[in-house]
């Protein structure tokens, strides 16, 4: 039978094993709200030597004894990461581990092509302008209009020579300050944009400084010719659209044209082909009507200028398929001629016009979509407008429950206002649900008994939706170690009892 100081020994025990257990739960639920809190909110670490985000999520879920030996093993493979990524030179190297551009860099890269866009828009308006003076003139030699142009000629002379020393300084400064930099980037890889702004400048120097002497023939001749060369550098415009953000839906339409060229090639292709095969009927089919004597003259001619021949036929199904003007193609035939051909045409209508056309927008609709659901840089801004709102929307909801002005909410005042029908109501539209509210403003309260606004948007935020993969494995790898810890200290009881 046990005696009374075996079951004090054994009540001492049992204290002590539940005071420990109560520490280490402790322990492990502050590690859990940190590892959780740097989780959504990782902090930049230098290139030089800093710890990589591999190590620092690491670094929290070890024991206190092998944080420095785990911490060396992870910065270096973290570097050796960094390195191969490097060296694939993809976009995925590790921003976070570059050195930071100078400041003139940086604007070289950034803000200096948003001015050299707003360059290229003001070339275009003097191009415009140029062309609209040269319409004047052709009118003028025509006997339209009178006045003479010389001065507005010369002028625009002088803007175009402002232009050029632009675009010239505007090479040579990204050639001096990007450097290799210039035609190749790490991320970006091979910059064409930069070696056809070269070209460009190098056709701009051509056409202003050895063209006129190179062009034989009187100077209207030559005067056109420069201009039609000139024009060239309307192709410059592709800048704007790669760089200024302003332009970013358009930059996604040409995007989406561009991968999208399969599916039109062969989009063509098919419609092509239907048109040709359209085409060779209805001109066969006509042409014997076209070449009966018996016929009228003037319908036999007006059919013969749409359908006489495969070219006349084939262009005017272009028409037919593309225009929207079947009517007016297709009522000679029938009203003239034989009302018959109404079943080919009405046929090639309704099958090519009406189900072949949509069918290829609803393709190129899809590459649209796809192509706009790839643009990493349209996907980050639509998250962050979408986490801006809603963290706005909570700081609503804060305000509306922080009734003494404190910038707040005590335990009180919190379960009041979370316990309203209507803010649970709106906290559902905002995909949080809230079951009990006491243990949510445990787990939101730092420790000192008040939830600032910061820590209510924070928390409220991670607990948004159902729990990811990556939240559940981290509370499984915890509560394993905990388990074995308990098992060690079991199994330490075991072996005090087993001694006495």
């Amino acid at each position: 039978m046990p005696r009374p100081g075996d079951q004090k020994l054994l009540t001492e025990e049992q204290q002590w094993f539940v005071t420990l257990l109560d520490r280490k739960f402790e322990q492990q639920e502050a590690l859990l709200r940190e590892l959780l809190g740097s989780r959504r909110d990782l902090p930049e670490f230098p290139s030089n030597g800093g710890h990589s985000i591999p190590a620092k999520l690491e670094e929290k879920a070890i024991d206190g004894a092998a944080v420095a030996s785990t911490t060396t093993e992870e910065i270096k493979i973290g570097a050796r990461r960094s390195a191969s990524a490097k060296k694939l030179g993809s976009a995925q190297v590790m921003i976070e581990t570059m050195q930071p551009d100078p400041p003139i860099k940086t604007f070289v890269k950034g803000h200096l092509d948003g001015y050299m866009g707003l360059v290229v828009v003001i070339n275009l308006i003097l191009m415009a302008a140029m062309a609209q003076t040269g319409g004047h003139a052709a009118d003028a030699s025509l006997g339209l209009a009178t006045g003479s142009t010389a001065e507005l000629v010369d002028a625009f002379e002088v803007a175009e020579l402002v232009f050029f020393c632009l675009y010239v300084i505007d090479v040579v400064a990204r050639i001096c300050i990007l450097r290799k930099e210039w035609y190749y980037d790490r991320l970006e890889g091979w910059m064409y944009m930069n070696m056809f702004d070269l070209v460009l400048a190098l056709v701009h120097a051509f056409e202003i400084l050895m063209l006129p002497a190179l062009i034989s023939g009187n100077s209207d001749q030559r005067a056109s010719t420069i201009r039609v060369i000139k024009l060239m550098r309307i192709v410059r415009t592709l800048r704007i659209v790669k760089t200024v953000s302003l332009f970013r839906q358009l930059r996604l339409l040409v995007s989406t044209c561009v991968a999208s060229i399969g599916a039109l090639f062969w989009s063509m292709v098919l419609l092509f082909m239907l048109k040709v095969g359209f085409a060779l009927v209805v001109c066969q089919a006509l042409q014997g009507y076209i070449m009966d004597q018996s016929g009228d003259l003037d319908t036999r001619l007006e059919v013969n200028a749409l359908y006489g021949s495969f070219s006349k036929s084939l262009y005017t199904t272009f028409e037919i398929t593309h225009s929207g003007s079947w009517p007016s193609k297709v009522r000679p035939v029938i009203d003239k001629v034989s009302a018959w051909y109404a079943v080919p045409f009405l046929g090639y209508i309704t099958l090519v016009v009406f189900a072949v056309i949509r069918i290829v927008t609803a393709l190129f609709l899809k590459e649209t979509l796809a192509s706009a659901a790839n643009d990493a840089d349209m996907q980050i801004d639509e998250q962050r407008a979408m986490a801006r709102d809603y963290r706005n929307k909570l700081e609503e909801l804060f305000k509306a429950a922080d009734t003494d002005g404190s910038d707040s909410l005590s335990a009180s005042e919190f379960v009041t206002a979370l316990s309203l029908p209507s803010v649970q109501r709106y906290l559902q539209v905002l995909e949080v649900k809230i079951q009990d509210c006491e243990p949510l403003f445990d787990i939101l309260d730092d420790g000192d008994g008040r939830i600032t606004i910061h820590e209510f948007c924070k928390g409220i935020m991670k607990i948004k939706g159902q729990a990811r993969a990556l939240d559940i494995v981290l509370l499984q790898r915890e509560s394993h170690k905990v388990l074995k810890e308990c098992q060690e200290i079991h199994q330490q009881l075991s072996q005090l009892r087993s001694l006495r």
